[in-house]
């Protein structure tokens, strides 16, 4: 029939709290859609009209059809030509009017396209396969897609698309933060978030440097996660889940091309080998100069030079039998990590320009200078052997047998100058088996997860500093005699000023100790702390998690795990004396003095009084270690420790409808205690467990459609023995601080414009801050005596605000014969402290970083060409600071770096 004259009936007026809603509406739809425009934009009907779609309101009635367009009507639900002419009509309903014979009906028109909404994201944050938006956890989930079209090379970038989530991705110096928590460098530390690959736990920060090949997702889990995914998951847990076989032959491979001389190779090939049998195999080959400049040696540092490879096997051995095999290897290289001088007292800096007249303390001048060549070298492989066994009524069994060995061997000039100082080794070697067994229920009104785990590994790690100056020379150029005579002064800070800004008494203290070194033949020498550090951990847990889904709304979630630790310990600490070839202690200082006669030096005519002084055993041997490292003690010490707890979680959960949900989850977080793997006595060795309580409320939502998702949390976390990590002027100590709190709320959201731009919002409010710490280490340059009270304080590495805003299209504008894509992300943070002292000198400084994305490819994705721009407006902020080993006052520490743009070429088929 032809289209009947059908005119809407006069609808009520809205009453004011619609035309309010409908206002705000417009506001916020209008601002997303002007910045979704693409250069053909629409005229104010289609602007309109498409506000009314999303509204959920018809058009106005004296509002004619746009484009010469018919009315249109769900098909699915159009009445048939006895039912039009039958019914009656209805208050508020379209009036039918004349039907005709359907002979001369025309044709209808076509309805427009539909919308594109947002993908679904699974996730397996609980140990099974779920939509992300049902999962009663703050989870960010970033697909392999995704990965790869943002040009996240490493977890440096991730981390910018992740709420509450710090990462330092350099192979010096791996660490992860998550809500303000995390481990700083010390061998003998655990995590504090948690790292898995393919559900396989690893127990080395280092392990964030290779785990971003060949990726199916990343999954970041914020929070307590002990109960599914052990007892070092405090803050939370980061999942990198690798491609899996495909049963058709496929191969994908991109080369990079890059400033600083970049240049990355990934190929990745699948296919069959049987019809039961297929494999995929991954490898990786990325080189890059150094940003870093190094005036003394002449070397660029901080460059790449990383080479991974993953091969994996997948049997389906029957219906209800799966065996997956996966092997990965990489290394890693990188002589010298870039660090800088931030900030240099005019006495140091004077001394260290009689070596190298270039040393300067700016940190964004891409210089440094150093006599001695940093270097890391790392090699690291695994192997894991997991199988799923499909039993009657469709519970999974599975079990996951991983085995990983990583050697590393870090070399650094620990004094961070041009002064033959100080030089570090400090070298690992990890072996580590685990085994898990798992029984999971199939979905339904009740189902659980659970089963057995145990972990063996075996750490053997060196802490070795060779010390280059005599002790004289040490108290001239670095100023420390006369600090300690300003001390007992009516006013102590301005005289140790006066005394670090000598650059008189610098330059003179450099020339002597060049003359000496000269004489000497060059520089060797004069004492060396060795650190053996073997450590054994065996653990066991019992785990589970069952959901009760009691109502078509309500669920209930209650889980645990209960952990039994073992960690035995072999350590040595040796003081050696290379001039007199003696062992041991000349002095001892601080509180490895309680138990013996202090004696004061001062009358001895060598140190003044101050603290604790005693005579140590041997006359000849170490007198400089236990000067520069106060209460650094000759011994050597076996223990061993035992633990056992239980980590709980309960989780409430009401589903609105299926596109919203809001859940509530109290958490408990354990962190293991343990031994310092950089210990200078046995007094300081152990530190106690780390406790969390997390109570955390959230909301996880679909809007549009499922054109747009809003997910929001807010968390609160009280801590108690806080492992703290302290740099004490050459080694990170680990204490336990008395007690934190950590509250905030985080978002996230996405919006998928009718024009096709996806835009996205992320971020975190973060308030993290000391509930009591009076025992904490006081800054450098503090003239009070230790130690110093942070007690209301914040916490190092945690931003109060973080968002990034992102946005990408992808067309083909002008009917050109290939896909656009355009992307951008600013990327915005408050200052950070970088220091646990809370010193303001290290900060980073808050601030915008912007990113751009610019590329084409083919319609079938076969290959592509993309431009990428990295912190594209030059934006200057570091990366780490803090206190320069000896040289109180002056700061090294790591910039980000500058501008950089990279292009890519890939192709698949």
């Amino acid at each position: 029939m032809l289209p009947s004259s059908r005119v809407p009936a006069a609808a009520p007026d809205p009453d004011a709290s619609t035309q309010l809603a409908r206002a705000a509406a417009r506001l916020l739809f209008a601002g997303a859609l002007i910045a979704a425009m693409p250069a053909h934009a629409q005229d104010q009907a289609d602007w309109d009209s498409d506000l009314d779609s999303l509204l959920g309101e018809p058009p106005s009635q004296d509002e004619p059809p746009r484009n010469n367009e018919q009315p249109v009507r769900d098909r699915a639900s159009e009445p048939s030509a006895d039912e039009t002419a039958n019914a009656a009509p209805k208050d508020g309903a379209l009036l039918d009017v004349i039907p005709v014979p359907t002979a001369v009906q025309q044709p209808e028109v076509p309805a427009p396209p539909r919308r594109a909404t947002l993908e679904e994201i699974v996730v397996t944050a609980q140990k099974r396969e779920e939509n992300i938006q049902s999962v009663p956890l703050s989870v960010t989930a970033i697909s392999g897609d995704d990965i790869v079209d943002k040009n996240m090379g490493d977890m440096n970038e991730v981390a910018t698309y992740v709420p509450n989530l710090d990462v330092f991705a350099t192979p010096s110096f791996p660490s992860i933060y998550m809500r303000g928590l995390g481990s700083s460098y010390n061998r003998g530390f655990e995590q504090s978030v948690a790292i898995l690959i393919d559900d396989v736990y690893y127990g080395r920060a280092s392990y964030i440097n290779q785990a971003t090949l060949d990726l199916a997702g990343i999954e970041v889990l914020r929070g307590p996660q002990g109960t599914l995914f052990g007892k070092n998951a405090s803050a939370g847990a980061i999942h990198f889940r690798t491609a899996m076989p495909e049963p058709e032959f496929g191969f994908k491979g991109d080369v990079l091309l890059g400033d600083l001389d970049q240049q990355r190779v990934r190929l990745t090939a699948t296919g069959p080998i049987t019809e039961t049998l297929t494999w995929r195999a991954a490898v990786l080959s990325e080189t890059r100069d150094g940003s870093v400049y190094n005036t003394t040696i002449g070397i660029d540092e901080e460059n790449h030079d990383t080479q991974a490879g993953r091969l994996r096997f997948l049997w389906e051995a029957t219906d209800a039998l799966s065996v997956d095999l996966i092997l990965n290897a990489g290394i890693i290289k990188q002589h010298g990590e870039g660090s800088q001088l931030i900030r240099a007292r005019d006495r140091h800096l004077a001394a260290m320009q009689v070596f190298d007249p270039r040393t300067s303390a700016d940190p964004f001048d891409e210089l440094t200078a150093k006599n001695s060549q940093g270097r890391v070298a790392r090699d690291a492989y695994d192997a894991t052997l997991k199988a799923d066994w499909t039993l009657d009524g469709d519970y999974v069994l599975t079990s996951i047998t991983n085995y990983t060995w990583l050697d590393e061997k870090v070399r650094m000039d620990a004094d961070f100058s041009p002064i033959p100082f100080l030089i570090l080794d400090n070298d690992e070697a990890l072996q580590q088996y685990s085994q898990e067994l798992r029984i999971t229920s199939p979905p339904g009104e009740f189902e659980f997860v659970g089963g057995l785990f145990y972990m063996r590994s075996d750490l053997q790690a060196d802490y070795n500093i060779r010390e280059f100056l005599m002790l004289t020379e040490l108290l001239q150029v670095t100023g420390e005699l006369e600090r300690i005579l300003c001390l007992q002064t009516p006013d102590p800070q301005s005289c140790q000023d006066l005394a670090l800004n000598d650059a008189a008494s610098g330059r003179l203290a450099g020339e002597l100790i060049q003359a000496r070194q000269t004489l000497e033949g060059g520089p060797t020498p004069v004492e060396t702390e060795f650190t053996r550090f073997d450590q054994l951990t065996d653990s066991v847990a019992l785990f589970g998690q069952a959901t009760w889904h009691f109502s078509d709304r309500w669920s209930a979630t209650v889980g645990g795990r209960l952990n039994y630790e073992v960690k035995s310990l072999d350590v040595s600490h040796r003081l050696l004396n290379n001039r007199t070839g003696v062992e041991g202690n000349a002095v001892i200082t601080g509180d490895a003095c309680e138990q013996l006669l202090p004696i004061d030096l001062s009358v001895l005519g060598a140190l003044p009084p101050l603290g604790n002084y005693c005579l140590g055993p041997s006359p000849l041997g170490s007198l400089i270690f236990p000067f520069i490292i106060t209460g650094a003690t000759q011994f050597e010490a076996q223990r061993e420790r035992k633990t056992f707890n239980l980590i709980p979680k309960l989780s409430l959960q009401y589903d609105f409808d299926d596109a919203a949900t809001a859940y509530f989850t109290v958490a408990q977080g354990y962190k293991s205690g343990g031994f310092t793997g950089q210990p200078v006595n046995d007094i300081g060795l152990e530190f106690e467990d780390e406790e969390a309580l997390t109570w955390e409320l959230g909301a996880k939502s679909e809007w549009l459609g499922g054109a747009a998702r809003l997910n929001a949390s807010l968390f609160y976390t009280d801590f108690e023995d806080l492992q703290v990590s302290t740099f004490n002027g050459v080694a990170y100590v680990v204490e336990n601080a008395a007690s934190a709190e950590i509250y905030g709320l985080e978002y996230e959201g996405m919006l998928m414009t009718p024009y096709g731009i996806l835009l996205g919002l992320n971020g975190a409010l973060t308030h993290a801050e000391y509930s009591e710490f009076n025992r904490a280490a006081c800054t450098a340059e503090d003239t009070r005596p230790p130690p110093c009270d942070l007690t209301g304080r914040r916490l190092r590495l945690v931003p109060d605000v973080k968002a990034t805003f992102t946005a990408g299209w992808e067309g083909a504008p002008f009917n050109w014969p290939f896909l656009t894509r355009i992307g951008m992300t600013a990327s915005y943070t408050s200052d950070v402290a970088l220091a646990t002292d809370l010193d303001p000198i290290d900060v980073r400084v808050a601030g915008t970083t912007y990113g751009v994305q610019l590329g084409i490819k083919s319609h079938d994705d076969t290959w592509h060409v993309t431009l990428f721009g990295d912190n594209v407006t030059g934006r200057q902020s570091l990366a780490a600071a803090q206190d320069s080993p000896g040289f109180r006052g002056t700061h090294f520490g790591g910039a980000y770096l500058d501008a950089t743009y990279e292009i890519e070429l890939g192709y698949r088929f």
